[in-house]
């Protein structure tokens, strides 16, 4: 559940949150004593007891600021070094649920959030492992984070917007000191996955293309046996001797990592099985397993023996053997047990590697996923699901493995192809095994306008817009190129067919511009992401999540457009870079484009609206110029009263979505006048 309120351990965290000190963190005690007391005193402890409590919890941690990291091999680029008095931590957390937790931020202050169980850990398990807990959190202002507890000491991971970051301890399971740093500071250094996919056992069949679809209106729990063998409990273990518990608390970390995705992207939930640290193997001499992918037909043989096929749902194996393989579509199945990941060194200080290039990636398989990059990446190819340029960057692709790479790791989220995938095979076989309930309805999303015809190298805006009825939702937005074509090597060109624009983190707003419009502003470019230079088709899906913590459902629609190569580049010739305007009263000014057939069919564009940038994003800092005027390549515009030396001037289609900005950045000089009222002068010169 949400809290109702922020909750801030300092000052300068509380004037950017939602809320005050004063109304934040309700928990039961305060609750209590406040019922108790009449309106004098109310105000003067009521207000008093969050912020001492508050204050209290992050008084377990200390900043150490200049401590370097020792002992380690992944450094963040920036990161923040604290000591943590776990002891007295658990000690108040004792009970868990409902409790608040602050976290430390990488750039400072802390964040407070309220917990509640993850769900990981059956009862008849926690209770045998009490120094194991696995939560799931929320505070006001949207954050969700996972975290956990254990002999490995705390570990956490933050969701803001579209970025994570986490809090964890330097070595686990040694001392008090700990780390806090955002997971974008860390990519480039952490070691990238080798992956197989086996032959699938429970064959999908592809349905037919569908122009909108839903995921995760059923929620469904999977009883899940994950395994570790002893090379992968003694290299989490560090420092200390091996044991089951050390290992079954990585295991949860985990499980409840890959369920933060599963849970928000399909509503798709794993719960560890209750005896699952029978397969927990700290000794050489009892375990069952080979370090390696020798381990995928290993697995399911030993959790039919020792688990028994009837008591789980999908099984799986960590090892630190290099990658991992697992079977296609096995869930549910006899096979289902065909799932292996394994990382030289699971202890490393980026553990969200190995939960998400590694684990959440086979885990995908499983569920019936394939692989979405174009690249053969040693024929691992998939050409029914190649939907994205390169290697791919979400949790199905090969992000850092073959090049080119897009970048070095996959973001923490599902292609729009593998969410169709997954979903298909869930409401099929792949859900036969699941506890299901009806979730909360999913996101609708207006109706989008397609059909247009583009010119080619010409920037163009897709927009798209949704609403939700469930309690909790933050609607985020992904927009994805949906075409298949031919392998591709050069991502710097377009091949007629196929993937040429990558997919980015869902985020907050429905538009998305085609390139980056920081890039067009600034001249810098994107990999994976080029503009369309040929007669083609362009496809594009648009996916709504709706974030609801512990369920999360989607919808998506598609449009089609279609390139000219016959028309285009359209571009803006004047103002040019370094022109200045006078904002005298009444001035004028001629802004100049180049048509590039745009008027003419297929494109068909009769008239053009300009406006002007100054800052902060078109829409947000812009000044109209002039709308509807006919698209013959100028116009004489009014110059607007106000001052800038960073404008630009967009020329976009009344009747289309392309648009083009004027080369560089211009200057507005203003009038020298007292007030703008007509009655004053300009000084004489």
């Amino acid at each position: 559940m949400r809290p109702s309120a922020a909750c801030v351990s300092n000052p300068r965290e509380a004037r950017s949150l939602r809320g005050t000190p004063e109304d934040s963190c309700m928990n039961d005690f305060q609750s209590r004593i406040c019922a108790r007391l009449g309106a004098t005193f109310a105000v003067l402890i009521c207000g008093l007891v969050p912020v001492i409590a508050i204050a209290a919890q992050s008084g377990y941690w200390q900043d150490a600021p200049g401590r370097a990291l020792t002992g380690v091999s992944q450094i963040p680029d920036h990161y923040r070094s604290l000591d943590l008095d776990l002891t007295a931590l658990r000690n108040d957390l004792q009970g868990g649920i409902g409790k608040s937790l602050s976290l430390p931020m990488p750039n400072g202050g802390f964040a407070e959030f309220v917990l509640s169980d993850s769900g990981v850990m059956p009862a008849e398990l926690a209770a045998r492992y009490p120094q194991i807990r696995s939560y799931v959190a929320s505070d006001a202002i949207g954050r969700h984070a996972r975290i956990d507890i254990s002999p490995l000491g705390l570990n956490a991971m933050v969701f803001e917007d579209s970025s994570t970051w986490l809090v964890r301890p330097v070595h686990f399971g040694e001392g008090r000191e700990y780390v806090s740093f955002s997971r974008e500071d860390v990519a480039s250094h952490a070691p990238a996955l080798v992956c197989g996919t086996s032959t699938s056992l429970d064959p999908v069949i592809p349905r037919p293309h569908a122009p909108a679809t839903t995921t995760g209106t059923i929620k469904r729990n999977y009883r899940a046996a994950f395994a570790a063998n002893h090379n992968y409990v003694a290299a989490i273990s560090g420092a200390n001797p091996p044991t089951v518990a050390l290992g079954l608390a990585a295991v949860v970390a985990a499980v409840n990592r890959v369920n933060e995705v599963y849970e928000n992207d399909l509503s798709i939930h794993m719960s560890l099985v209750p005896n699952n640290d029978l397969i927990i193997y700290p000794d050489a001499l009892t375990d069952p397993y080979s370090n390696g992918g020798g381990a995928l037909n290993q697995n399911t043989p030993n959790l039919n023996a020792v688990i028994g096929s009837a008591n789980y749902d999908i099984g799986h194996v960590f090892t630190t053997g290099s990658g991992g393989v697992a079977g296609l579509g096995v869930v549910c199945g006899s096979g289902k047990g065909r799932g292996t990941t394994g990382l030289s060194n699971p202890a490393e200080l980026v553990s969200d590697t190995f939960y998400i290039d590694f684990v959440a990636h086979e885990v995908g398989h499983q569920f019936g996923g394939n692989h979405t990059f174009n690249n053969s990446c040693g024929g691992n190819r998939e050409p029914s699901a190649a939907y994205e340029p390169g290697s791919g960057s979400t949790i199905m692709g090969y992000a850092g493995v073959c090049s080119p790479n897009l970048q070095p790791h996959s973001d923490p989220y599902f292609h729009a192809k593998s969410l169709d995938e997954i979903d298909q095979f869930t409401d099929g076989s792949g859900g036969s095994c699941a506890a299901t309930e009806t979730n909360n309805d999913a996101p609708l999303v207006a109706p989008l306008t397609g059909g247009f015809t583009i010119p080619a190298s010409t920037p163009f805006v897709l927009s798209g817009l949704a609403s939700s009825t469930a309690v909790g939702a933050q609607l985020r937005y992904g927009w994805e190129q949906y075409n298949l074509g031919a392998q591709t090597v050069n991502i710097n060109v377009d091949p007629g067919n196929g993937p040429i624009i990558r997919s980015f983190n869902p985020t907050s707003t429905g538009i998305r511009t085609v390139p980056n419009l920081n890039n067009l502003l600034n001249g810098g470019s994107t990999i994976g992401e080029i503009l369309p230079t040929t007669t083609r088709a362009l496809n594009f899906r648009l996916t709504v999540f709706d974030n609801v913590v512990g369920g999360g459902t989607s919808a998506s629609q598609d449009i089609a457009l279609q390139v000219s190569s016959a028309a285009g580049p359209f571009a803006v010739t004047a103002p040019a870079t370094g022109a200045t305007w006078d904002a005298s009263i009444n001035a004028t000014q001629t802004v100049n484009w180049n048509v590039a057939g745009t008027d003419l069919a297929p494109v068909s564009c009769p008239n053009v609206d300009i406006d002007i940038y100054t800052g902060g994003g078109f829409g947000s800092s812009t000044a109209v110029l002039a709308v509807g005027v006919p698209n013959n390549g100028s116009a004489v515009v009014n110059v607007p009263n106000m001052q800038s030396t960073t404008a630009r001037v967009r020329v976009r289609c009344s009747n289309n979505i392309f648009f083009a900005l004027n080369p560089g950045n211009f200057t507005i000089v203003g009038p020298d006048l007292i007030f703008a009222d007509g009655f004053e002068t300009p000084d004489p010169p």
